[in-house]
């Protein structure tokens, strides 16, 4: 919501700077997201006082005009017809430069002096009219900068509005908090209009057909307009709100939306059959074609206002094009409505048309302040476009929405608060918020406080007390711990493990990140996973934000994939990053989708760059298996192995499952090459996945110590040669358990393939270390234990010895 101050001051007086202003408005929950100074654009250029007009003596299109323009007058040769005697003008003086660079300078025009330019609006670069000078209010100081006179310099905070305050959707809105937290008295502007003594029911017909999609419809009929632009001023503020002018009719109907927050529409009249208005829902096969010139498919689940035939608007989203207001329209039907809100969402998502109207009634729209949104158009309309407005208006409201009534207890506020708090000064915040409160007989009796209907959001009396908080400022509230007893913080034992994996994973160099949950279906395109893969069954969303955004993840890699993505864009060569977060997974027996949670990394490109002592290596696949490695022992799991695996995401080879306890946790290796290119990646990337939940019910936190080891021990080494499909942690839990207690550590030191080594084989060396606590072992006691391993590696795992 965007909100200009001049305009704001004309609701309310106060005496803030913007910076001041914002920070009170964010202390009462209204966030300031940015403050926006708007300036002059030009210079020297002043209100000007036409004195005198006479024929130019060499040019029949030409006049000379005497303009007074406060410390001197100036002779200023003009080719405009608009202007008469006495008339306030913009006046360029020499030296001003005007938008395009345009240099007003001291000129002969046809044997005439002229010492300035007056201005039409396209020149002053504020409008688009060039047929003739702009003439100013009559109460315009003479000589005065015209910036000022126009209110071109501004100020405009940007506010957030919650979803569940559409009361501040509008300027009053807004100049009402605004009073509250200043003290300042709101000023809503009063409407009065002349009525023709026919009544607008002569003419109009309004029908709900679906009340429970339209509870209210208002209708106001004004003739005999004549379409134009707006004034500047209202067009300048239409502009500062973020819309763009475009006729005084429809102008008149965004500044009412603008100041109220109360959507209205217009129709040409004469373009509805009958003069009939029907508030109902679209039937099977209609379609509309919108004033965004799209032709729409409508369904029965979407309200539509109908004349007598077929559709003429989306209600609360879009009109239609076939009964816009234009250049010739005559007479007008202005309509002012309640519809509701998840029908207004519905239609909107459905057609993926988002505007100015349906983001209000989405949020709720006053049921109650249609009336006065429509009479503060009326009065625009006849003040700016001549209009005559027939006598009453065609209100239906089958269901009218009374306020709401609820207790206060003054006690509760200061019990909730810490603060004592007058039963006076808290009906005099909750008054100063338009609150209705009756006065109490004695001072604990409960406040009666009547809720109007622009304040759904208050519905207990807990929100009463929030109120208070609010305006009474939260600044003001002195801090105090609460009382926890005999209670005493801290996190359970799975909290621990989950946060001791972030911090290990951190601490040897990844770096968090946190990516969306949802996301685009083509990115399992990129990973190129079949049709048939579980990944790509997902839960979809019924009303995304964007396409971008339309599906729950069930994979973290694609998001991490797409972070590499992103900052290789932007000149990073070495990425190491880590993801912590949950994947959905549909079930059919179930309305809610499993959601684990995983643990993620992806590295591209080297640890570290290129130093004086070498060149940096490009991180691979046992990088990352040295983390998942790593990480297992830090956690306490032992029993644990991985073996090669086949995924479409991983390169062929370059794949391992990790197993704990027999179960599968997760996934890693090098992505496939093809994946690689489908997201510019220029370098390889090794990525795992692992499952949080099994990982933390297999850990072991505790530490068992024991002595320094009095004996010195034996390391004997064993060269193999086996099946290239047997893991190396297969081998090395198998020489683990027939090597008994004695063997106290197993150590892979090489890996070879070469002319040596059959097809299909590779060869491996161990490193094995004995020894014993209570003594020193012999070569006898050794051997018989090596001797006993390779027996078993040759019987069960089809090992060789390799000379």
């Amino acid at each position: 919501m965007r909100v200009s101050l001049n305009w704001l001051r004309e609701y309310v007086d106060f005496d803030l700077s913007p910076e001041e202003l914002a920070e009170r408005l964010a202390m009462t929950g209204t966030a300031v997201e940015s403050i926006e100074h708007l300036g002059c654009a030009f210079e020297k250029v002043v209100v000007g006082r036409i004195k005198g007009i006479k024929p130019h003596p060499n040019a029949n299109n030409l006049v000379l005009c005497r303009v007074d323009v406060g410390e001197r007058e100036l002779q200023i040769v003009c080719g405009a017809k608009n202007m008469k005697r006495w008339d306030r003008v913009p006046v360029a003086l020499v030296g001003a430069v005007l938008p395009g660079g345009f240099e007003i300078k001291k000129t002969t025009i046809r044997g005439e002096v002229s010492e300035g330019m007056m201005c039409s609006e396209m020149e002053l670069g504020i409008g688009e009219d060039a047929s003739g000078l702009l003439i100013l209010d009559k109460d315009s100081g003479v000589g005065e900068d015209v910036g000022k006179v126009l209110g071109l310099e501004d100020t405009v905070l940007e506010l957030e509005i919650t979803p569940n305050r559409p009361d501040c959707l509008g300027m009053i809105g807004v100049a009402r908090e605004v009073a509250a937290i200043t003290g300042g008295k709101l000023r809503i502007p009063r409407v009065r209009f002349k009525e023709e003594s026919r009544p607008a029911s002569s003419l109009a017909k309004v029908k709900i057909a679906d009340p429970d999609l339209g509870p209210r419809y208002v209708a106001r009929m004004i003739t005999d307009v004549s379409v134009g632009p707006s004034p500047l001023w209202m067009q300048r503020r239409l502009i500062v709100g973020g819309m763009r002018p475009i006729n005084n009719i429809v102008d008149a109907t965004n500044y009412v939306m603008l100041e109220t927050g109360q959507p209205l529409h217009a129709f040409d009249y004469e373009k509805l059959r009958e003069g009939k208005v029907i508030v109902r829902r679209a039937r099977r096969g209609e379609t509309l074609l919108t004033l965004d010139g799209v032709l729409r498919q409508l369904d029965e689940s979407m309200l539509v206002i109908a004349d007598a035939r077929e559709p003429i608007a989306l209600a609360g989203v879009m009109g239609g094009a076939d009964s816009e207001v234009s250049s010739g329209t005559r007479m007008v039907l202005l309509e002012s409505a309640n519809f509701n809100p998840v029908s207004v969402t519905r239609t909107s998502r459905k057609l993926g048309l988002l505007s100015e109207a349906s983001s209000r009634f989405e949020k709720g729209v006053d049921p109650n302040g249609v009336i006065y949104a429509a009479d503060r158009a009326t009065q625009l309309m006849a003040r700016i476009a001549g209009g005559k407005v027939l006598r009453g208006a065609i209100d239906v409201y089958p269901k009218p929405v009374p306020p709401k009534t609820m207790g206060l207890r003054p006690r509760l506020v200061n019990h909730v608060l810490g603060t004592d708090l007058s039963l006076k000064r808290i009906a005099q915040i909750l008054e100063s918020l338009e609150l209705k409160v009756s006065k109490p007989v004695a001072r604990d009796s409960k406040l009666e406080v009547t809720i109007p209907t622009f304040r759904p959001d208050l519905e207990r009396e807990i929100d009463l007390v929030e109120e208070v908080a609010r305006i009474y400022g939260f600044d003001r509230i002195e801090s105090t711990l609460p009382e926890s007893g005999e209670k005493r913080g801290g996190l359970s034992p799975d909290q621990r493990i989950r946060q001791r994996i972030k911090d290990f994973l951190v601490g040897i160099g990844l770096r968090e990140v946190i990516t969306y949950s949802f996301i685009d279906a083509r990115h399992f395109d990129k990973l190129a996973l079949p049709e048939e893969s579980p990944l790509r069954r997902v839960v979809q969303l019924q009303n995304p934000l964007s396409e971008e955004q339309s599906i729950m993840r069930t994979t973290l890699i694609a998001g991490l994939l797409h972070v590499l993505q992103h900052n290789i864009n932007r000149g990073q060569r070495n990425l190491h990053v880590l993801e912590v977060g949950r994947v959905f997974h549909p079930v059919p027996s179930r309305p809610l989708p499993d959601e684990p949670t995983m643990v993620a990394g992806a590295l591209t490109g080297a640890w570290h760059d290129d130093q004086w002592y070498g060149r940096a290596k490009s991180v691979d696949f046992y990088d990352v298996k040295g983390i998942i490695v790593a990480l297992l022992r830090d956690l306490g799991i032992r029993d644990w192995f991985s073996t090669r695996a086949v995924h479409p995401i991983f390169h062929p080879g370059r794949c391992a499952e990790v197993f704990v306890n027999g179960e599968v946790v997760g996934i890693f290796g090098e992505i496939h090459p093809d994946v690689q290119a489908a997201y510019g990646l220029p370098e390889r990337v090794a990525i795992f996945e692992l499952e949080e939940a099994k990982l933390v019910s297999q850990s072991d936190l505790s530490r068992h110590f024991g002595e320094i080891p009095k004996y010195p021990g034996v390391i004997l080494d064993v060269a193999l040669v086996v099946d290239e499909k047997i893991p190396n942690e297969v081998l090395e839990k198998a020489i683990r358990t027939w090597g008994g207690k004695l063997l106290k550590e197993v150590r892979l030191f090489d890996l070879y393939h070469g002319k040596q080594i059959p097809e299909g084989k590779r060869g491996l060396a161990y490193s094995l270390v004995y020894w014993a606590e209570d003594r020193t072992l012999t070569d006898e006691e050794v051997k018989k234990i090596q001797d006993r391993i390779i027996a078993k590696l040759r019987q069960q795992l089809g090992a060789e010895i390799r000379a």
